[in-house]
């Protein structure tokens, strides 16, 4: 983990009991953490987008430090590394990745004697570390205002498809041909339309999105134009990410 003297935390977002928190050296992006107390002391799960560690706060010296830790009744000897930055942490497997976010608590002995903690809401937690390590700890843009959508022809009814993850980054891009103004709605996780762009005839438009997102264009009358588009994350033909909207 970064030192202290460097070392920068901003808050990113919170799931339940848990805090999501980004940490950076300078202006260098570290890695993502989901964090829990138990009244005592803190755990953080944490990840840089490529492996995960788990560490406590830790004041002693610094080097190897070995401790007792397992998921329920169970009970191993794990190595920690304590690096001056004020926690003891170490690396996790896949097998214990998957026994964070399954098992209800998780135990660990160290320098203040056994500490548990409940993991409720672990899984949840750790999947907005990693959306947070992805984005290198930069907070998404806020959707733009919703625009209010009545459904018109050849539309989809409101609700009935919606976003479902954040798991498949993709890029699109969106192509009026027709004669008329377009503007390009995205379909959110409660299916609710949210404008982004307004095409103008014979322009395009890039968009970063994810593989399960549903986009829509709608004319001002509120009519619908070239179905439901998904970006497919798989291709690496650019004409099948590419939209065009002509009628």
């Amino acid at each position: 983990m970064l030192r202290p003297a460097v070392a920068q935390e901003t808050a990113y977002d919170r799931s339940g009991r848990w805090s999501i928190t980004a940490v950076f050296g300078g202006n260098q992006f570290g890695y993502c953490a989901a964090d829990v107390d138990n009244g005592k002391v803190q755990l953080r799960v944490a990840t840089d987008g490529r492996s995960w560690q788990v560490g406590v706060p830790f004041y002693g010296k610094t080097g190897m430090v070995e401790a007792y830790y397992g998921f329920g009744g169970a009970s191993e000897v794990g190595n920690l590394r304590a690096e001056g930055d004020g926690w003891a942490s170490m690396k996790i497997n896949g097998d214990q990745v998957n026994a964070f976010r399954s098992l209800p608590e998780f135990s660990i002995n160290l320098d203040r004697g056994e500490q548990t903690f409940k993991l409720n809401g672990a899984a949840a937690a750790m999947d907005k570390a990693l959306q947070c390590a992805r984005n290198r700890g930069q907070k998404p843009s806020p959707p733009p205002p919703q625009q209010n959508a009545a459904t018109g022809k050849n539309c989809p009814a409101i609700g009935s498809i919606r976003s479902q993850n954040s798991n498949a980054p993709v890029q699109v891009n969106f192509v009026n041909l027709m004669k008329i103004p377009l503007n390009i709605m995205w379909i959110d996780y409660s299916g609710e339309w949210k404008k982004y762009h307004t095409l103008a005839p014979n322009s395009h438009k890039i968009q970063k999105t994810f593989g399960s997102h549903p986009w829509i264009a709608v004319d001002a009358r509120g009519n619908c134009h070239g179905g439901v588009m998904f970006g497919n994350p798989r291709s690496k033909d650019e004409g099948d990410n590419m939209f065009q909207i002509w009628e």
